[in-house]
């Protein structure tokens, strides 16, 4: 059974792009597949946040067009991010699948399960936003710029400990070990998405975010979602602030909605208690 650490790269063609992915644990059970954060690829998960998850279920990562291991173009609104993994999972052969999405990601999963709820079973959107809205509140721009131009590993780490991780010595020197750890995971792994590309997720984001764009939006659409609900938040996120998760879950009124809310925790909450992430996620994906 392959791990994170172990897990090969396979390409599938979605209309003349390769897409690259990876199947991660047992081959049977209904997959979670994720959706990573800006700037990230398939290599940058946590294994112990993912090898617990595969443990009891088959993970699928992807890496969107232009990103890490696949061909193509970046798509240029939210949406469409969404219908590359609707069609990935789809073309891999699944009928149902749970969907999770961290940050950026986050946006991404809610786009998936309101534009094919058939889909997905069972949704969780960790530290992320509702698309523009009443009482949506902005993220840290300067913490956001920081991750956007950081074009060396060094910029990018200190962007990423930085804006993931409160300012305290002991929660940077978490940072920077989850840092350490993720990028130590794989083999050869991948590098951060280049600013240039980097610009173009953050032009999708922005079209997310933007007032003319509202009716492509997932804001006035939580409704529709009839799917249990999982949102997870640190307590202070400062790159998607805390009041977002809080705000997308009282919108879930047709859904068995659940919020979480970590202690002494930003944006890196998923990293900084994966272990009892995992296990929350385990427990709500097992429920009946």
């Amino acid at each position: 059974m392959a791990t994170y650490e172990t897990a090969h790269d396979q390409l599938i063609t979605i209309g003349d792009t390769n897409i690259a992915y990876r199947i991660i644990g047992p081959t049977s059970g209904t997959p979670l597949v994720l959706a990573v954060h800006f700037r990230g690829t398939m290599d940058h998960w946590d294994p112990t946040l993912i090898n617990p998850l595969a443990a009891q279920r088959p993970v699928i990562l992807i890496d969107s067009p232009g990103v890490g291991g696949s061909g193509g173009e970046i798509p240029g609104t939210i949406a469409g991010f969404a219908q590359v993994y609707i069609d990935v999972v789809k073309a891999i052969g699944f009928s149902q699948i749970d969907m999770m999405g961290f940050s950026f990601g986050g946006a991404v999963a809610q786009m998936v399960a309101l534009n094919a709820p058939s889909l997905v079973r069972r949704l969780i959107l960790c530290g992320t936003t509702p698309s523009v809205g009443s009482n949506v509140v902005p993220g840290d721009h300067a913490a956001f710029g920081k991750l956007l131009t950081a074009t060396s590993f060094q910029q990018y780490q200190e962007a990423f400990v930085s804006g993931f991780f409160a300012s305290s010595n002991d929660a940077q020197a978490i940072g920077k070990s989850v840092c350490e750890r993720i990028t130590k995971a794989r083999p050869q792994g991948m590098a951060f998405v280049d600013a240039v590309v980097a610009g173009k997720q953050a032009a999708a984001f922005s079209r997310f975010m933007d007032p003319g764009e509202a009716e492509h939006g997932s804001y006035d659409r939580f409704h529709e979602l009839r799917m249990p609900v999982l949102v997870m938040s640190g307590n202070n996120d400062v790159l998607m602030p805390t009041e977002n998760s809080i705000l997308m879950w009282k919108k879930l009124t047709n859904a068995a909605s659940h919020l979480h809310l970590y202690p002494n925790s930003g944006h890196g909450f998923i990293f900084q208690y994966s272990e009892s992430v995992a296990l929350l996620i385990n427990h709500f994906l097992d429920s009946e």
